[in-house]
């Protein structure tokens, strides 16, 4: 096979340069910023024009270029009339002078405003143009890399875009398109793409103007491309979607059989053909790396940060055999519209392929036929559609009365008034006790056996871990034994684990059959810290509140973000978080529950519990302190767009012996409210710390959380109404709540307080980046 790529590869298209960057480049992207080094001889003009504080943010561009060895200035070419400052003749000088050019993110309006008012070719963009055809290099991230395309994705998300179709007027919901300026003449841009579930909107726009091709590029990831052959380089990677041999209706509510494709790190692409090239390191699946059998059941939001990156890469490692093909959904509320996607292999034609190195695993997935369809529910399709996404019951519903219990922390450590209540529950017979999220699972099942001997009751070591879980499908007497026991000790460890024990790739294993049995008999369920997170449908599987508001999600623990995952699904009502205080989560469930469109989110206090009943519809709270209840309302959210933001967030402390009803809201406090109503204050206020941003009513900080009295005592209304980074974004003159300067990037320059892990600025060594420099 010839190497690629070749020479007339490189000098196809009149050699070009590009680097099409899908947005957040960071500064340590040694990658990214070498080939962008390369590719322009060390020497870059910086464009902020598409910001919304272009002076900041060319600051910091221009520090980050200058970090990584290169020659850069800050071009004035920004804010209102630009347009007439683009033929100023020392402007000219300057695009001359460097020939290569970078432009950051913000509004990519503002680009063409700028350069190509009215669609008229302004003198700076004649002399942009005129250096790029003669060899310069032109890049551009986030906004910088959506206006090389003709034409070029305006805005709306996925969801809108694929119920509204597109749209002429900004204010309403649907999908923006627009003239870009034609840099890159191989398909449609978007950015952002895996991590804002862009596919939607690209497949419409697509769609709408007859483009065949279109490059999805992931944050922190570019495309570079020399003359026709493209590079993926960076954090993820890339999705091409081809249309061709796509079918549609008349009412455009079904995209069928289009192809899609994900290219990671390292591969390559013939631009002209559309033919990909993967890189070296990779190699065909084999049968040891099967990982899943069958379907999880998903309740991932299709176009959620990172969904369809997971599902195709449970696909990549499903076994072809049993597992071709999988489907998730988004349902928008105000519409009563259900869009699902699905993605399956195609005999003789999907390729996948991996690498394993140290870091984590590296995929390339070739050719899988995709379609995604809109559906009107009606009322009984509604209904079905909430059942589907209800518990997992695995073949048994359970008897109302059947108890699951989510403990805040460890029972092996914790005060006598969290484990009381539900200790009480396992009165009467053998105890099962499975320690398979530890990582030292005999250990930690004798300790919590002895735990229960010193109460009265007989716990007995399931002695079951993810690398023996299989041989318990051929042991009868054993699974017997497990469905006659009276009630489960689920100890905390690592959620993963234990998901992927019961779970075992990817199918039901015959031991949870036993458990969901027993359990639908009346045997409550406990589950003590990470092993509470792993009972909910989607799972919280790792990140920080720091991540979560910096980086929103990723596709696993191995990259910033927070790691969203499938979960056990034996407790339907939401989202679980637990050690809520003293690792300051709140802000991680919130941002969970709006990324996965999940109405409830449950956060247990440490040295509490929540006993859940009537298909866990019912939560009664126990312990010291209780639990936080996280109430999101999909009609005012707006993901997948460039900011985050979740208005109208509720937050209900519930203290001991209060409980809720989550079908119609059924408030019963058993005490006053007092000490909830302060908890409720102190987490708002971490949360506001958190983001960077002071709670002080109707006009608090717009780069992060506000907070509003709600209608009874211990509830609020949290509008998070802010760009991820929750920061001042590096503007002069800014101050943090805690009264620290932020420097270049959002990092402290000086911190008047003496306790900095209360201060609000702790984050800052992490860097928080300008919204406007995305």
């Amino acid at each position: 096979m010839a190497k690629f790529p070749s020479k007339a590869a490189l000098a196809a298209a009149g050699g070009r340069k590009l680097a099409v960057i899908g947005g957040r480049l960071e500064d340590d992207n040694a990658d990214i910023y070498g080939e962008l080094h390369r590719l322009s001889g060390g020497r870059i003009l910086i464009f902020p024009t598409a910001s919304a504080e272009p002076e900041a943010v060319g600051e910091e561009s221009l520090e980050a270029f200058l970090s990584h060895g290169f020659e850069a200035a800050v071009a004035p070419l920004h804010g209102p009339g630009a347009a007439l400052r683009a033929g100023d003749p020392d402007l000219l000088e300057l695009i001359a002078d460097y020939g290569n050019f970078y432009f950051t993110g913000g509004d990519q309006a503002n680009i063409l405003a700028a350069l190509a008012p009215g669609g008229v070719p302004t003198a700076a963009h004649r002399a942009i143009t005129a250096c790029h055809a003669a060899g310069g290099l032109l890049a551009g991230s986030s906004a910088g890399a959506a206006m090389m395309s003709q034409p070029m994705l305006l805005g709306g998300t996925s969801l809108e875009s694929v119920v509204h179709g597109v749209t002429e007027r900004p204010e309403a919901p649907g999908l923006l398109i627009g003239d870009g300026l034609g840099f890159f003449p191989f398909g449609m841009v978007d950015q952002h793409f895996i991590k804002r579930g862009r596919l939607g909107r690209m497949v419409v726009a697509m769609h709408a103007t007859g483009q065949a091709t279109g490059f999805g590029i992931d944050e922190n990831t570019a495309l570079i491309v020399e003359g026709a052959a493209g590079k993926v380089v960076g954090e993820y990677g890339m999705m091409l979607v081809d249309l061709a041999g796509m079918e549609t209706d008349a009412n455009l509510r079904s995209y069928q059989d289009f192809r899609l494709s994900y290219l990671d790190h390292g591969d390559r692409i013939d631009l002209r053909t559309g033919r990909p090239h993967p890189g070296e390191a990779k190699r065909r699946v084999l049968k040891r790396d099967i990982a899943y059998r069958g379907r999880p059941r998903s309740r991932r939001n299709a176009f959620g940060a990172y969904t369809l990156y997971d599902l195709m890469a449970r696909l990549v490692l499903g076994d072809p055999k049993h597992y071709r093909g999988d489907s998730v959904e988004a349902y928008d509320a105000k519409s009563a519209f259900n869009v699902s996607v699905t993605l399956e292999r195609v005999e003789r034609e999907t390729k996948c392929l991996i690498a394993t190195p140290e870091s984590g695993l590296r995929m390339t997935a070739l050719n899988f036929r995709t379609t995604i369809l809109a559906e009107k529910l009606s009322a009984t399709k509604l209904a079905d559609r909430i059942g589907r996404r209800q518990t997992r019951t695995f073949g048994m519903d359970p008897r109302p009365e059947a108890k699951i219990v989510l403990l805040g922390s460890s029972p092996l450590r914790s005060a006598d008034e969290m484990t009381e209540a539900p200790l009480a529950l396992l009165k009467g017979g053998k105890v099962g006790v499975l320690a398979a999220a530890s990582a030292e699972p005999r250990g930690v099942a004798r300790d919590h056996v002895e735990m229960l001997a010193r109460h009265g009751i007989e716990g007995v070591d399931l002695d079951v871990t993810i690398d023996t879980v299989e041989y318990t499908a051929h042991d009868a007497d054993f699974l017997q034994d497990v469905e006659a026991m009276s009630g489960f000790l689920f100890c905390g460890g690592n959620q993963i684990r234990l998901v992927e024990t019961l779970l075992h790739r990817g199918e039901e294993s015959a031991l949870l059959r036993a458990i969901a049995h027993a359990h639908a008999r009346g045997a409550p369920l406990i589950a003590a810290s990470g092993a509470a997170a792993a009972l909910s449908g989607v799972m919280i599987a790792g990140g920080s509140t720091y991540e979560a508001l910096r980086f929103g999600v990723s596709s696993d623990v191995g990259h910033q973000g927070l790691a969203i995952q499938e979960g056990i699904g034996l407790f339907p009502a939401g989202i679980v978080d637990q050690n809520l205080i003293g690792q300051e989560r709140l802000g991680r469930l919130v941002v969970a529950c709006a990324e996965e469109n999940e109405r409830f989110g449950i956060g247990i206090f440490e040295d509490s519990a929540v006993i859940a009943s009537e298909a866990g519809m019912k939560l009664e709270a126990a312990g010291l302190d209780g639990f936080v209840l996280v109430e999101i309302d999909p009609g005012q959210l707006v993901l997948q767009s460039d900011n985050f933001v979740a208005n109208g967030v509720r937050l209900t402390v519930f203290g001991p012996g209060d409980s809720v009803d989550l079908r119609d809201g059924t408030v019963t406090r058993a005490n006053g409210t007092e000490a909830s109503a302060a908890l409720l204050e102190r987490l708002v206020a971490g949360l506001a710390e958190e983001a960077g941003a002071a709670v002080a009513g109707d006009n608090a900080g717009v780069h992060g959380v506000m907070a509003r009295e709600g209608g009874q005592d211990g509830r609020a209304c949290c509008p998070f109404p802010a760009a991820r980074a929750g920061a001042p974004s590096g503007r002069r003159g800014a101050r943090w709540p805690c009264g620290c300067a932020p420097g270049r990037g959002g990092r402290a320059v000086r911190c008047p307080r003496r306790a900095p892990r209360r201060c609000s600025c702790r984050w800052l060594s992490r860097s928080p980046r300008s919204p406007a420099r995305n």
